[in-house]
C-alpha cells in the first residue's frame, strides 16, 4: 500500500462543552402562596402549556424526589414526558430535571419571591450545556431557551391572575 494512504491524520481537538444559565420573569399580581399553589401540582400545566393535555404526579414521594408526568402532543403525535423535583423550598424554590434529558446539565429553576404591594415574582431559568462543536451558535441556544423560559412565566401569571 502507498504510504500515502497509509497516513494518519491527527483527530482535531475536542472542544469542550459548556453549561449556561438563562432566565426571564415577571411580577405577577397574587401572593407568593397562590403562585406556588398553583405551579406545583402538575395538573396545573393544562393551563400553562397547550401542548399538554395531563398532568399528574407519579405516587409515591412528595417535594425532592417527587416525579411528575406530562401527556403532551406534539406535532399531531402523543408523547410521555416526567420530571423530577431535585430541591425544593416550599412556596420559594423548585429544580427539577426532565429523566432521560440527554443534556445532562439540563435544569429548570422557579424561583419566588415577594414584591412591591402585594405582588410575586417569578423567575424561571434553564440551565443547558452548548455542546463544543456549536461555540458559534450560542445566541441560538441562548434565545431558544430564553424563550422557553419568557413564554412560561407569562402564561403563568395570565392563569394566576385569571384565577
Amino acid at each position: 500500500m502507498s504510504p500515502w494512504f497509509d497516513r494518519r491524520q491527527p483527530a482535531p481537538a475536542p472542544v469542550a462543552a459548556s453549561v449556561h444559565y438563562v432566565s426571564a420573569s415577571t411580577n405577577i399580581n397574587a401572593t407568593r402562596q397562590e403562585v406556588w399553589n398553583f405551579i406545583k401540582p402538575a395538573e396545573s400545566s393544562v393551563l400553562v402549556d397547550p401542548q399538554v393535555v395531563r398532568g399528574f404526579s407519579a405516587p409515591g414521594v412528595e417535594g425532592a424526589g417527587e416525579i411528575q408526568v406530562f401527556i403532551y402532543i406534539r406535532d399531531g403525535i402523543e408523547h410521555l414526558a416526567a420530571i423530577e423535583v431535585e430541591h425544593v423550598i416550599p412556596y420559594e424554590l423548585a429544580v427539577t430535571r426532565t429523566i432521560g434529558d440527554p443534556d445532562s446539565s439540563a435544569r429548570s429553576r422557579d424561583f419566588l419571591y415577594d414584591a412591591d404591594e402585594g405582588t410575586t415574582v417569578l423567575e424561571r431559568g434553564q440551565y443547558f450545556t452548548l455542546p463544543g462543536e456549536a461555540v458559534g451558535q450560542f445566541s441560538q441556544f441562548e434565545r431558544h431557551f430564553k424563550l422557553q423560559c419568557q413564554q412560561y412565566v407569562e402564561r403563568v401569571r395570565a392563569a394566576v391572575e385569571r384565577m
